[in-house]
């Protein structure tokens, strides 16, 4: 199901903070320390309270609003020119759609755990092993195997798959990494078209960028369709008086040069 938002009114503080992301172009954390004048705060504070600020729906609406209106600040439509348009086409057409989202594969649980057990994060372990005792104080749960550390800790997503691994055979597992869409280039904007709930999860929504390509190609005249449709009636119109291939080759030959 489609979820309309009705923005809310943005405090000054917000409105300034959009501003200075949206407008300015400035990093999130720069610009949050403007709009809130926390100069004494950490550089781990800010970065964080940014990121959450610029994450709220309503912020973040009004950030790719005046980023929109950047782009196009200053175009006369009157004055919308082919190169101007050849240009937004090639800017969809061409650019890196890992901008938006991206596939990537690393390293599956038991690539690089010892002795191909399986490989655990710290924080992972520490929450398998609460769950255990949790369940062990009920009755009905108890009697679970204690949560194995034998594969050791450290796993990383990003780990290159281990050829020799058991489990995957060298193939790893892959993820698919969404991107900030408030960082975006001007022509990943372009092909940018929102996201959208479903109850498969969020779909990222991308232009048409085969389309873009065939407008590029109708601009500078790849596709002649007055062509098309003469030679078209030409082989309708046309009787072939042979049977000989060769001949009927040489026929074909001399419609299509306009003989």
């Amino acid at each position: 199901m489609v979820q309309f938002v009705v923005m809310k009114k943005l405090t000054a503080k917000q409105e300034e903070f959009a501003r200075l992301v949206g407008t300015e172009g400035l990093p999130q954390a720069v610009a949050y320390r403007r709009a809130y004048n926390c100069e004494n705060s950490s550089d781990s504070v800010v970065a964080i309270n940014a990121s959450r600020l610029a994450a709220d729906t309503n912020v973040s609406l009004r950030i790719n609003g005046l980023k929109a209106s950047r782009i196009l600040e200053g175009v006369d439509a009157s004055n919308f020119t082919v190169k101007k348009l050849m240009e937004a086409y090639l800017a969809i057409a061409f650019v890196d759609p890992n901008e938006l989202i991206s596939q990537r594969v690393g390293a599956c649980r038991h690539c690089w755990g010892l002795d191909g057990k399986y490989h655990w994060k710290e924080s992972e372990y520490v929450k398998a092993v609460a769950d255990w005792e949790a369940k062990e104080r009920n009755p009905k749960t108890a009697g679970q195997p204690v949560p194995d550390p034998a594969g050791g800790f450290g796993y990383r997503f990003t780990a290159d798959p281990n050829a020799e691994c058991t489990e995957c055979e060298g193939e790893g597992l892959m993820r698919i990494v969404p991107k900030d869409t408030t960082t975006l280039s001007p022509g990943a904007l372009l092909l940018y078209r929102g996201v959208q709930q479903t109850k498969d999860g969020v779909k990222v929504m991308f232009g048409d960028r085969d389309n873009a390509l065939e407008k590029i190609g109708r601009i500078i005249g790849a596709f002649d369709d007055r062509l098309r449709v003469e030679l078209e009636a030409k082989v309708s119109s046309y009787k072939l008086t042979t049977n000989d291939p060769a001949e009927a080759a040489t026929a074909y030959q001399k419609l299509i040069n306009g003989s």
